[in-house]
């Protein structure tokens, strides 16, 4: 009789365990709902938002690309483009990368800074210097390296390279193949550095607002960090806590048949 109660004890306490264990890992749908407060309507405006102009910054790698009216001028500059020290990028273009101080080196113009400009103003920059070898010259310059991180809570964490040069967070996040059911969507992290000052910006994936945020768009070099919810430890917790017990119930029944 003491063996039966005592087995019918640790079968009781294995069945509350259990019931705890389900209670508790059971997710809240609100908690893992994208935008979760947006009114229910067939169509909702949004906010128009302009993506961040992207300033250049050291260990970039930029395309450049120039043309022109005259094309026997344009010949004669972009020969020096197709032999750069194996940096060309083919089709009149040349890949160059930011230096330590902030410069590139291109054909016949020589060193010329363009850290912290946008592109735009880089365009300019090199179209003026141009302007001595040909008339009304016409520059593109594009980043040939837009990468971002995400880690955490995501099914595959790591490192992305991506040739869009206007990608959202959601966009980004989905590369990474989503959020997993343990991710903390109400406090999402982006760890950003621009010429060396560095800030986090805390993100609510659950709130409506996060898609007029001006954080939407993410910039090169992003790191996004998606933390675990308390679920994920109290889940964990529960399986192997009831693993052991398990085990132990296990050994428990074995002795109690072979004492008969």
């Amino acid at each position: 009789m003491e063996y039966a109660f005592s087995v019918r004890k640790w079968y009781s306490l294995l069945i509350l365990i259990l019931y705890m264990a389900c209670t508790q890992a059971c997710v809240n749908t609100k908690s893992v709902t994208y935008f979760n407060n947006l009114p229910d309507s067939l169509q909702i405006q949004l906010a128009k938002i302009q993506p961040p102009q992207q300033l250049i910054q050291v260990n970039d790698i930029l395309s450049v690309r120039v043309g022109g009216e005259n094309e026997k001028s344009v010949a004669y500059i972009n020969q020096f483009f197709g032999g750069a020290a194996g940096e060309s990028s083919g089709g009149g273009g040349l890949q160059s990368t930011v230096d330590i101080n902030g410069f590139i080196e291109l054909p016949k113009i020589g060193r010329i800074k363009v850290e912290g400009l946008t592109r735009d103003a880089a365009k300019d920059t090199i179209r003026n210097a141009y302007a001595e070898y040909l008339k009304d010259p016409i520059v593109s310059v594009t980043f040939g390296n837009f990468r971002f991180t995400v880690l955490g809570e995501v099914r595959t964490p790591g490192y992305y390279n991506t040739p869009n040069e206007k990608l959202n967070l959601f966009e980004a996040v989905a590369q990474a193949g989503d959020l997993t059911q343990y991710a903390r969507r109400d406090n999402v992290k982006i760890i950003r550095e621009v010429n060396g000052e560095r800030k986090i910006i805390s993100l609510n994936f659950n709130d409506k607002s996060i898609l007029n945020s001006p954080d939407y768009y993410i910039q090169r070099y992003d790191i996004i960090y998606v933390e675990p919810g308390r679920i994920r430890f109290t889940s964990e917790n529960l399986n192997r806590t009831t693993a052991v017990l398990s085990a132990i119930l296990s050994i428990t029944a074995l002795i109690i048949i072979f004492r008969r």
